[in-house]
Protein backbone atom coordinates (compact mmCIF):
# COMPACT_ATOMS: atom_id res chain seq x y z
CA UNK A 1 0.00 0.00 0.00
CA UNK A 2 1.52 3.56 -1.06
CA UNK A 3 1.53 6.32 1.96
CA UNK A 4 -0.58 8.13 -0.15
CA UNK A 5 -3.52 5.31 0.74
CA UNK A 6 -2.19 4.56 4.04
CA UNK A 7 -5.24 5.64 6.80
CA UNK A 8 -4.56 5.72 10.28
CA UNK A 9 -7.57 6.87 12.81
CA UNK A 10 -6.26 6.77 16.61
CA UNK A 11 -8.90 6.92 18.38
CA UNK A 12 -9.69 6.96 22.13
CA UNK A 13 -13.16 5.43 23.36
CA UNK A 14 -12.93 7.45 27.30
CA UNK A 15 -11.89 10.78 25.02
CA UNK A 16 -14.94 13.47 24.91
CA UNK A 17 -12.98 14.46 22.21
CA UNK A 18 -14.01 11.58 19.55
CA UNK A 19 -14.37 12.66 15.58
CA UNK A 20 -17.58 12.73 13.88
CA UNK A 21 -18.68 10.41 11.77
CA UNK A 22 -18.44 13.08 9.25
CA UNK A 23 -14.83 13.61 10.16
CA UNK A 24 -13.90 9.81 10.71
CA UNK A 25 -15.22 9.07 6.64
CA UNK A 26 -13.28 12.09 5.52
CA UNK A 27 -9.49 12.42 7.17
CA UNK A 28 -7.36 15.21 5.51
CA UNK A 29 -5.37 14.38 3.09
CA UNK A 30 -1.80 13.48 3.80
CA UNK A 31 0.23 16.70 2.73
CA UNK A 32 2.69 16.35 -0.55
CA UNK A 33 5.17 18.54 0.85
CA UNK A 34 5.60 20.31 4.54
CA UNK A 35 6.47 23.84 2.97
CA UNK A 36 4.22 26.05 4.12
CA UNK A 37 3.06 23.79 7.25
CA UNK A 38 2.11 24.76 10.70
CA UNK A 39 3.24 21.56 12.32
CA UNK A 40 1.61 20.38 15.73
CA UNK A 41 3.87 19.13 18.24
CA UNK A 42 1.13 17.43 21.09
CA UNK A 43 3.90 16.14 23.99
CA UNK A 44 2.72 13.92 27.21
CA UNK A 45 5.07 16.11 29.31
CA UNK A 46 6.69 12.83 30.62
CA UNK A 47 11.04 12.65 30.46
CA UNK A 48 12.28 14.51 27.72
CA UNK A 49 9.01 14.30 24.99
CA UNK A 50 9.48 18.26 24.79
CA UNK A 51 13.05 18.28 23.57
CA UNK A 52 12.21 15.31 21.16
CA UNK A 53 9.69 16.96 19.81
CA UNK A 54 11.76 20.61 19.53
CA UNK A 55 14.08 18.67 17.96
CA UNK A 56 12.06 16.48 15.31
CA UNK A 57 10.71 20.14 14.75
CA UNK A 58 13.95 22.21 13.81
CA UNK A 59 14.81 19.04 11.71
CA UNK A 60 11.76 19.29 9.44
CA UNK A 61 12.52 23.44 10.21
CA UNK A 62 15.89 22.86 8.22
CA UNK A 63 14.19 20.68 5.06
CA UNK A 64 11.17 22.52 4.53
CA UNK A 65 9.64 26.00 4.56
CA UNK A 66 7.25 25.41 7.75
CA UNK A 67 5.57 28.51 7.89
CA UNK A 68 4.76 27.80 12.13
CA UNK A 69 4.37 25.89 15.09
CA UNK A 70 1.71 24.62 17.68
CA UNK A 71 3.13 23.53 20.65
CA UNK A 72 0.60 21.55 22.82
CA UNK A 73 1.37 20.39 26.50
CA UNK A 74 -0.94 17.77 27.53
CA UNK A 75 -1.51 17.37 31.56
CA UNK A 76 -1.16 14.12 31.67
CA UNK A 77 -0.23 10.74 29.80
CA UNK A 78 -3.25 9.70 30.33
CA UNK A 79 -5.71 11.68 28.88
CA UNK A 80 -6.17 13.83 25.81
CA UNK A 81 -5.13 17.26 25.14
CA UNK A 82 -7.68 20.07 26.55
CA UNK A 83 -10.63 21.16 25.08
CA UNK A 84 -9.23 24.44 24.42
CA UNK A 85 -5.83 22.72 22.71
CA UNK A 86 -7.94 20.05 20.81
CA UNK A 87 -9.23 23.10 19.14
CA UNK A 88 -6.08 24.80 18.55
CA UNK A 89 -3.92 21.88 17.20
CA UNK A 90 -6.91 21.07 14.78
CA UNK A 91 -7.27 24.50 13.06
CA UNK A 92 -4.18 25.74 13.60
CA UNK A 93 -2.09 23.09 12.54
CA UNK A 94 -1.71 21.45 8.97
CA UNK A 95 0.32 18.03 10.62
CA UNK A 96 1.12 17.31 14.09
CA UNK A 97 3.42 14.93 15.62
CA UNK A 98 3.09 13.50 19.40
CA UNK A 99 5.66 12.21 21.52
CA UNK A 100 5.56 10.05 24.73
CA UNK A 101 8.32 10.23 26.85
CA UNK A 102 9.15 7.87 29.43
Amino acid sequence: MSPEATKVIGLDPTSPMIPSDEQRATPRARPSTLDGAVVGLVANGLGQSERLLQQIYEMLAGEYQIAGVVPILKHSVSVPPEADDWTRITSEATVAITGFGG
